[in-house]
């Protein structure tokens, strides 16, 4: 019956063009789909935000093998965050340095300009897209993928300067991660660690919010706390001096 329907003069044709104009309709809307999720897709990985507020490892993976995220992540505002910090860690004059939680390694590159007195630096990150990154920026210095939470105990009591920025509020066990870094710690030494204002802060990528009063009491079993304020007021910044 089919077959007869399609030697039809006219019939025919038509039922052949609406058929295969049909398979073309839904061609092109798939197409049309796939486009518009590989657009978001570009969309989301443009953003340095958007991925790290998932608050893992495989978003940090992914921060630092991207260039384009990178870049949107090395915005001249967190360069400068650096320096900030770099010249508040000049005033110490270390001569042994480690940066835990050191992404690209830009902080410790802009402490080591600064520094001339330092013989040891090390770099630790989670991220082994991260150390890849700092690597290729300071050869000379030493990089190793780690966790806050386990430590490196050969490295107990090494270092003048223990660098912490930018770490804190990420975590879910920040108390233990404080008495890691000050394991870390030579006697004498200093943590330097830094927080966004929580009474400031709402970004869904941090799990801690606190102000520079609760920021002060957690820190304090660890040692002398000063706290002050870099980032035109957003970014609390505290140096814990050791026995």
């Amino acid at each position: 019956m089919r077959t007869r329907i399609r030697r039809i003069p006219i019939v025919g044709p038509a039922l052949r063009s609406a058929y295969y104009g049909g398979r073309q309709q839904i061609k092109y809307a798939r197409g049309a789909a796939l486009q518009a999720a590989r657009e978001l897709r570009k969309r989301r990985e443009r953003s340095a935000r958007s991925v790290t507020k998932r608050n893992n490892r495989r978003a940090y993976e992914r921060l630092y093998s991207s260039p384009n995220l990178l870049a949107d992540y090395l915005q001249p505002s967190r360069i400068q965050f650096y320096q900030d910090v770099a010249d508040i860690c000049s005033e110490f004059e270390p001569r042994s340095v480690v940066d835990v939680g050191c992404g690209t390694g830009h902080l410790l590159a802009e402490v080591l300009a600064r520094t001339d007195a330092v013989e040891t630096a090390v770099g630790i990150d989670y991220a082994g897209s991260a150390i890849q990154r700092a690597r290729e920026l300071i050869p000379s210095a030493r990089w190793l993928i780690g966790d806050v939470y386990a430590l490196d105990i050969s490295l107990d009591n090494s270092f003048d300067l223990v660098l912490c920025t930018e770490v804190l509020e990420h975590l879910a066990r920040p108390v233990e991660a404080l008495e890691g870094l000050a394991h870390l710690r030579a006697r004498g030494g200093r943590l330097v660690l830094t927080v966004p204002d929580g009474t400031l802060d709402s970004w869904k990528g941090h799990v801690n919010f606190w102000g520079e009063h609760e920021f002060r009491r957690l820190l304090e079993p660890f040692g002398e706390v000063n706290v002050r304020r870099i980032e035109s007021g957003r970014t609390l910044l505290a140096t814990v001096a050791g026995n």
